[in-house]
């Protein structure tokens, strides 16, 4: 055998050992390796899914707890009736005209059974009502503050309003859901709980959109009838303007930098002057004289919103 081959037969057998020890490190150090951190991986996995299972059922029980108080009792007739004397008792206290509160008959809500395969179960039933009337927007937002603030399992589905004439008055429809559960907490009356003062602080206010009345604007017959009737110095020296808020004649002394009392629109007064007031309506600012109303000197700004009227802010007015 030469020297040469030799060699060859040397690098070869180096070759094949080199192969099978890399065989041997993957076969008991590398892949035994890879499997346990792909265990520990899917181990890490399950755990956090397990926790997130378990913070997910903890909240589920605490809602069916509160759910379970909020809901109507379980008899549909009894929650039928108990929740539309509760309704009509807030159609009186809000003074909603012409009112009409109607029920439908009570649903079935069924779920997946946990326990039996492909059955459903009963948890209890829901109910429908319509409320019709009319009223004020003022008066139909303060109607919809206490709804919203009261606590049973109860939602408003959709809202209809439609303006009635030109005196302010909406005509209201809703659509309201509420449901009672097998497992409610009372059995003859509907929940007496009460929203805390921390969840009170963070509703929203209703009052913007009572003073932005969307359904107000224009020249309805209240702004006719607030006229501007004199322009006193009270006893304390402040300068007041007395504005006529009805066709009855009710007069309201109004100082500047407050609002004339109005449940339909936000007049601001700005400025007084021995004979005249200036007042802001709907973003705009217009003078009014004595004997003038407010729908006298804002007609011309509506009726022609691309022109500026000369009433509007004369010259040498900051």
């Amino acid at each position: 055998m030469t020297p040469t081959m030799k060699w060859l037969l040397i690098a070869g057998g180096s070759v094949f050992g080199l192969y099978g020890a890399d065989q041997l490190y993957r076969g008991w150090i590398e892949q035994p390796r890879q499997e346990l951190t792909a265990n520990i991986d899917k181990l890490s996995d399950d755990i956090q899914k397990d926790n997130q299972t378990r913070f997910a059922a903890q909240k589920a029980a605490k809602r069916l707890d509160e759910y379970q108080h909020r809901a109507l009792p379980a008899d549909p007739a009894i929650a039928k009736s108990l929740y539309q004397q509760w309704l009509l008792d807030m159609v009186d206290r809000y003074e909603l005209a012409s009112a009409s509160v109607d029920a439908s008959q009570p649903t079935p809500i069924e779920i997946k059974s946990r326990t039996k395969r492909g059955k459903r179960v009963r948890i209890g039933h829901r109910i429908d009502y319509s409320v019709r009337g009319q009223t004020t927007l003022t008066k139909l937002t303060a109607f919809l503050d206490a709804f919203r603030r009261a606590s049973h399992l109860q939602k408003i589905r959709s809202v209809s309003l439609n303006p009635l004439g030109n005196d302010g008055r909406l005509d209201v429809n809703l659509s309201i859901q509420v449901l009672c559960l097998d497992d409610a907490a009372s059995e003859t009356a509907l929940s007496d709980w009460t929203i805390t003062e921390d969840a009170a602080e963070q509703l929203a206010q209703g009052d913007v959109l009572v003073q932005r009345n969307p359904f107000a604007k224009g020249f309805a017959k209240a702004l006719r009838d607030m006229e501007l009737k004199a322009i006193t110095v009270n006893r304390q020296g402040a300068t007041q303007a007395w504005f006529s808020t009805s066709a009855r004649g009710k007069i309201e002394k109004v100082e500047a930098g407050k609002l004339i009392p109005s449940p339909l629109h936000e007049i601001f007064v700005a400025t007084i002057e021995s004979d005249r007031v200036l007042i802001r309506f709907n973003d705009s600012e217009h003078w009014i004289k004595l004997g003038e109303s407010i729908g006298e000197v804002v007609e011309p700004a509506s009726a022609n919103t691309s022109s500026v009227p000369s009433n509007t802010e004369p010259t040498g007015i900051q």
